[in-house]
């Protein structure tokens, strides 16, 4: 699961092994479904059961490979991969090629989750360029990178509660 992306097809089967496992349907006869499957795969804290979707979860352990090729670029896959795939440009900055292999495709699949949980951080500004560089997020195709400066995002932005001014009004 962490080198491929799985097929639509394989993820389908494996929810499905599951459900009739939660489920506990027989051989012909099936058991009713008390609640459908997106609810079942939603966390404990939003409600749900809690079940992994495999597509998701699939696409975050690809991810996590991209972000090793982005991180640690002198390991030996990294080095192979460069040499391979994106020897003039950086992780980020790569495309697919002509004949990318399946591993390939699958890691370039999990790096949109990395553009859109990381930032750039900017230092000095040396490397800034003013017309290329995307100032807004989701504005303009290219990205990018310089490899030292892409830092996780924090995720601590998010609001739980309203604060007391606003609770009290």
């Amino acid at each position: 699961m962490s080198c491929f992306k799985l097929p639509k097809k394989l993820v389908k089967d494996i929810h499905m092994m599951f459900s009739k496992f939660w489920w506990g349907s027989n051989d012909g006869q099936q058991k009713v479904h008390w609640a459908k499957w997106e609810f079942l795969c939603q966390t404990k804290e939003d409600g749900g059961i809690g079940f992994q979707n495999l597509e998701c979860f699939n696409r975050a352990l690809l991810a996590k490979q991209g972000w090793r090729l982005l991180r640690n670029s002198n390991s030996l896959v990294g080095k192979v991969l460069k040499a391979c795939y994106f020897p003039n440009s950086s992780f980020l900055n790569a495309k697919a090629g002509s004949r990318p292999s399946y591993t390939w495709r699958s890691i370039l699949w999990g790096r949109k989750l990395i553009e859109l949980g990381s930032r750039w951080r900017v230092g000095f500004g040396e490397s800034i360029r003013v017309v290329e560089d995307r100032w807004i997020v989701g504005f303009g195709e290219s990205i990018r990178v310089v490899e030292d400066r892409w830092i996780p995002r924090p995720n601590t932005f998010k609001i739980h509660d309203l604060p007391p001014l606003l609770a009290s009004s």
